[in-house]
């Protein structure tokens, strides 16, 4: 399916809606907010009681990522928690480097929470993720998991995908003949893989990429988890071009087969701002959640891996798309 016209999604409010707290002016080390000086981005979206709750990822001074949640009723004005409520876990090999990028997917009453866990390789070893000028540092990457059903108590999985250097996973919102169905990034290639207990994988396969529109030449990958509608899975996704620019975009799988893109188009939605254009990495938008209200798409996106922003596009303004009941 072609389409010609592509919308645009407007910030809605065009401000920051988190960005990291300070202390007063207080050194890292004397500030309760220690945890996200240095950065509130990427957050994962999901409604629970009547509120959109983020999960977002908080840096500290070395960088390293965790996890703080903010809530809100109108989906604008954000409550956040003193503290991480997921922390990195320091014994674990594979989050050394921290938890990043959570994605939520409900299903039968829980939370399945996919992330990326970073660590490194032992010195020698060549990295799972090539980055230009950082080649040769042994970056490992992995695909982590952890569930809740309240957002006070997480369960810790570990690493799903024990022996895949990935990132960017999210599931689908219904299992598909009976499995949970994974997406995730390995390389440059979307895959898409089945497990029913999340040890077991089976019947993985590439998802088919046509050629690459001007502002995703360089990479492309996963942005939101899957919205389930009438027509199919409904997904945000990021591409950056030759100039290191992210923007996103939309795709819809078919729901069906998801491992089919029945179409994409974009972007709906790119670097303006300042707050956008100036941060730990300029030029970014972002997203790893949305949700739909109101016949509306709200996006909550990453802006320059520093603050967190929402843009909202009508439904409307998408051919075909009917949100479910």
């Amino acid at each position: 399916m072609t389409i010609d016209h592509v919308p645009q999604a407007k910030r809605s409010p065009a401000r920051p809606l988190i960005e990291p707290r300070t202390g007063s002016g207080e050194k890292f080390w004397k500030s309760p907010y220690w945890w996200e000086q240095y950065g509130t981005f990427n957050p994962g979206v999901a409604e629970y009681r009547s509120k959109v709750l983020l999960l977002y990822r908080a840096y500290d001074i070395h960088y390293v990522s965790r996890f703080g949640l903010a809530e809100s009723v109108d989906g604008v004005s954000f409550q956040r928690r003193e503290l991480p409520v997921v922390d990195t876990d320091p014994n674990d090999p594979y989050e050394r480097l921290g938890i990043e990028d959570p994605r939520i997917t409900k299903m039968d009453g829980i939370y399945y929470i996919l992330h990326t866990s970073a660590s490194y390789h032992p010195v020698g070893h060549h990295p799972d993720v090539f980055e230009d000028i950082q080649e040769n540092i042994p970056w490992r990457v992995r695909v982590g998991m952890r569930t809740t059903r309240e957002f006070r108590t997480f369960r810790r999985h570990g690493v799903i995908l024990s022996d895949v250097p990935a990132k960017n996973a999210c599931l689908l919102p219904e299992r598909i003949r009976g499995a949970f169905a994974l997406y995730y990034q390995e390389r440059g290639d979307l895959a898409l893989s089945y497990t029913r207990n999340f040890r077991r994988w089976f019947g993985t396969t590439l998802v088919p990429w046509v050629k690459p529109s001007w502002w995703e030449t360089k990479k492309f990958g996963t942005g939101s988890q899957p919205i389930a509608t009438k027509e199919g899975f409904l997904m945000v996704y990021h591409g950056v071009d030759q100039k290191k620019v992210y923007r996103l975009g939309l795709m819809l799988f078919d729901r069906k087969d998801p491992s089919k893109i029945l179409w994409r188009i974009g972007p709906i939605l790119e670097p303006k701002t300042s707050y956008e254009k100036r941060g730990y990495i300029a030029n970014v938008v972002y997203t790893c959640g949305a949700v739909i209200r109101g016949g509306e798409l709200w996006i909550y996106y990453g802006a320059a891996d520093r603050a967190i922003a929402r843009a909202v596009l009508p439904l409307k303004s998408v051919p075909n798309i009917r949100p479910l009941p």
